[in-house]
């Protein structure tokens, strides 16, 4: 029996094309869903991980809140089924010493079985801690309908996918068995695409006649405007990317709205707030405490913890201002004004203050000196804007900036001390220990108030 060539091409591109459909519907699939279940095994575990280290640390703390709180990391997960913590028995309990038992779950209402596996409708994962109050385990229970689900899209997608190229093979076939020989119609198909865009286009040349001439010359002209639009794209993306590193440059140190008002009129007008809340931090003997440190050393400790001031700020929506020395300033209520202003600086506050302790007990630990900051907060009104044509910078001005820096160098170590503008809005929601009345230099006697939080013992 004889075969045309025609038939052979045909035949050989739809076995090949069958066998990748053939590919696409049977192994890929099988591939997918084992590293999609592997995948969700080792998510699912890495939350438990997280949940697990959460509680450790918030046992080691003795702080029972913070257990609930390492178990929201997953309880708004939709794909949870339950998470609950596990306790080691003691050997002196009246449970099997080392036993689990149920120490908190979510939901509440779910019955749990510590030795309980994962199955074909729940991924189950442990995740043991240790602390001083309690020993044991993260149990979590994530459901499996989503990756029963992705399965089901992936079969579907692939028996989808494997019909089109099939049909797209067979189109093919016959397209190569009917104009292989054509070298006009390829010359013209390239045409088409490279006029569309597609500069990866290329014809090859098989005679050396008019036709084979043509199509050199056509190569030759797709080379020079590939390469023209080469160095186009190059200096385009230059270009993109020094104007976002001048435009990062410039909201590192401007409010985004000033920056925009900048770039757009080359000016920014200056704009009063009626009411915004101004802190300063400030190391209370910096100078005389670091003389005898080395100046790459102190930059690097001060950077160190304004970098992490800077971070506690910007999520709660603060505005840096300013560091100057080893003061540090910033100011909520602006550009954005908000009605909670000295809520938000009451907070990163307590965070700077928590964290310098933090800090402090590690330098003690290795026998450093500590630095022990002193907080002032303030509350009223303030103008705001940029000053100068050369290394312009935002700044804020007004009385309530002199207040909060009197309120600053009249405080204590390791104290937050605010004013009575700040305490009138604050007095129901935190701790107000009065100071009286305290002399401040160049303005006098200032009413002042060390603020706790709510509860706190030294409110007593």
């Amino acid at each position: 029996m004889r075969v045309s060539v025609q038939a052979k091409i045909l035949m050989t591109v739809l076995t090949v094309v069958l066998m990748f459909a053939f590919f696409i519907l049977f192994y890929f699939p099988s591939v997918q869903e084992k590293s999609l279940l592997r995948n969700y095994h080792k998510e699912v575990q890495n939350l438990a991980n997280t949940v697990a280290l959460g509680v450790e640390i918030a046992l080691t703390e003795q702080n029972f809140d913070g257990v609930q709180t390492a178990m929201d990391y997953v309880i708004h997960d939709t794909r949870l089924k339950h998470v609950s913590i596990l306790q080691k028995g003691e050997s002196n309990q009246s449970i099997q010493p080392h036993a689990l038992s149920v120490f908190r779950t979510y939901p509440d209402s779910v019955q749990i079985d510590v030795n309980t596996e994962s199955d074909d409708s729940t991924v189950i994962k442990r995740a043991s801690f240790d602390s001083p109050v309690m020993n044991g385990e993260v149990l979590l229970g994530f459901t499996t309908s989503e990756i029963v689900l992705s399965k089901r899209q992936i079969r579907l997608t692939s028996l989808i996918v494997s019909s089109i190229v099939f049909l797209i093979g067979i189109v093919i076939g016959f397209w190569l068995a009917r104009n292989i020989s054509v070298p006009v119609l390829a010359l013209r198909d390239a045409a088409n695409r490279v006029g569309e865009g597609d500069l990866s286009q290329r014809v090859k040349s098989r005679t050396r006649d008019e036709i084979g001439e043509l199509g050199t010359a056509f190569n030759r002209m797709v080379d020079d405007l590939d390469n023209a639009r080469r160095e186009r794209d190059q200096r385009t993306n230059e270009l993109i990317v020094e104007k976002r590193k001048a435009d990062d440059l410039l909201l590192n140190i401007l409010p985004a709205e000033t920056a925009e008002e900048l770039k757009a009129t080359g000016t920014a007008k200056a704009k009063s707030y009626a009411s915004v809340t101004v802190m300063f931090v400030d190391i209370k003997d910096f100078t005389g405490k670091t003389e005898s440190m080395n100046p790459e050393k102190l930059v690097a400790e001060l950077n160190y913890c304004f970098t992490a001031f800077d971070r506690i700020v910007q999520d709660l929506g603060i505005e840096k201002i300013k560091t100057i020395g080893d003061a540090y300033m910033c100011v909520a209520g602006l550009p954005r004004e908000v009605d909670n202003h000295a809520q938000l600086i009451a907070l990163a506050a307590f965070e700077i203050r928590d964290f310098m302790n933090t800090y402090n007990q590690r330098k003690y630990e290795r026998n450093a000196i500590p630095f022990e900051i002193r907080i002032g907060i303030n509350t009223g009104p303030v103008v705001a804007g940029i000053v100068g044509l050369n290394k312009f910078a935002y700044d804020i001005w007004g009385n309530t900036v002199n207040i909060a820096s009197r309120m600053e160098s009249s405080s204590e170590p390791g104290r937050i001390n605010i004013s009575r503008s700040t305490y009138d809005i604050l007095k129901d929601e935190f701790d107000c220990v009065l100071r009286g009345k305290v002399e401040t230099k160049g303005i006098g006697e200032i009413e002042m108030y060390f603020l706790e939080p709510l509860t706190s013992p030294l409110s007593a």
